[in-house]
């Protein structure tokens, strides 16, 4: 098969307002609203944190633009001490990702906008007292008494080995702030049997990070490929140097895909014309066969038109009406459920081959 970012309210907050349920468990609830309160105490003091000289680290095709927007703090722009984490071999993308067609008619790659998907983030303060006791003298106050603002944060990304039938579970540092120590935390790649269904675990894979993070900047989890929907999720702790620690949080809902037991990963694609999207199945569909309709065919090509006039981007000779969730699943004859793809041997730029679906079927789980 083909393979197919100012709003001024704080990311963390519009993130748990829209995520879904089933990815905000009460930890991660609790771990994000803690992020909340931290950036609230980071603009009650911003008098006293020398942003200037704020150490921050940036995955290459991450910017510091991007960092102040998801953590809704413009200040950092004034750091002048930003590095580059450079990309390792590690960091190479196992497998293709999914293709989308978009409704325009101009086949585009998939955009992944969720760079910022967990995350822990920190206001640090400055024991002085402590600190004036530990030196000879207070007349000029050094910067490691003043306060700090810590956190790193990482990019999720799911994909699948189609060749070696494994899919993988892949997060990456993307930014560092200020005074990061360590990172303790379990990746783990869970599935599901259906989209919004509950996730549960299938591997888990230990994760230490420490600085540098130049070349360890990138773990997976991998399992065996079956047909299930699949995600990951990252928990543990991140230290900092001037002391204290902050849990990963969930900022975003993280990316899932739709595999069949090969690990070839069930397309995203829109029609062109009519924006019919096609339906991704649930993973544990039972076979349970309903007859063909002689008429579908004429009903569906007489309801396309009426709704949104001839077809622009293909001939009716050159595509199939296919059945999203097929007959064999009893799928309906229905309009809703039918959408014109590419015969085979025939050659169009905009509309999904109709056997780059039907083999992703031919190896669906069997009953």
């Amino acid at each position: 098969m083909k393979k197919f970012k100012r709003v001024l309210v704080p990311f963390v907050v519009f993130s748990l307002l829209v995520a879904p349920v089933s990815v905000i468990t009460p930890a991660s609830a609790e771990s994000t609203e803690k992020i909340v309160e931290s950036i609230q105490e980071i603009v009650e003091t911003e008098e006293v944190v020398d942003f200037e000289n704020l150490p921050i680290q940036l995955a290459e095709g991450v910017t510091l633009e991007e960092l102040a927007e998801a953590i809704n703090e413009p200040r950092i722009l004034e750091s002048k001490n930003v590095t580059i984490i450079e990309r390792s071999t590690e960091d190479e993308i196992i497998g293709e990702r999914q293709m989308v067609f978009s409704p325009n008619a101009a086949p585009v790659a998939k955009e992944d906008d969720s760079k910022f998907d967990f995350g822990a983030f920190t206001y640090n303060s400055a024991d002085k007292g402590a600190k004036v006791a530990e030196s000879d003298t207070d007349e000029v106050e050094p910067s490691s008494w003043r306060p700090s603002v810590d956190g790193v944060f990482f990019d999720h990304q799911m994909t699948s080995d189609w060749a070696g039938g494994d899919v993988y579970s892949t997060v990456k540092v993307i930014a560092v702030v200020g005074r990061v120590a360590s990172v303790d935390a379990t990746h783990t790649i869970i599935r599901s049997a259906k989209e919004g269904g509950k996730y549960n675990v299938e591997r888990n894979g230990n994760l230490y990070f420490n600085p540098p993070y130049a070349n360890l900047s990138t773990h997976r989890v991998r399992a065996n490929a079956e047909t299930y929907w699949w995600s990951g999720k990252l928990e543990g702790t991140v230290r900092y140097q001037g002391g204290g620690s902050s849990p990963i949080a969930h900022l975003k809902e993280v990316e899932k895909i739709l595999t069949n037991n090969k690990g070839e990963i069930y397309p995203d694609y829109v029609d062109p014309q009519s924006n019919i999207k096609l339906i991704k199945p649930d993973a544990d569909m039972v076979r349970q066969k309903r007859e063909r309709d002689s008429g579908y065919r004429k009903d569906f090509e007489r309801r396309y038109v009426g709704y949104f006039g001839q077809p622009q981007y293909f001939a009716w000779d050159d595509v199939e009406i296919h059945h999203m969730i097929p007959l064999e699943y009893y799928g309906e004859n229905h309009f809703d459920n039918l959408i014109p793809l590419l015969k085979k041997d025939r050659k169009n730029d905009y509309i999904l081959p109709h056997r780059e679906v039907t083999e992703w079927w031919e190896s669906y789980r069997k009953n």
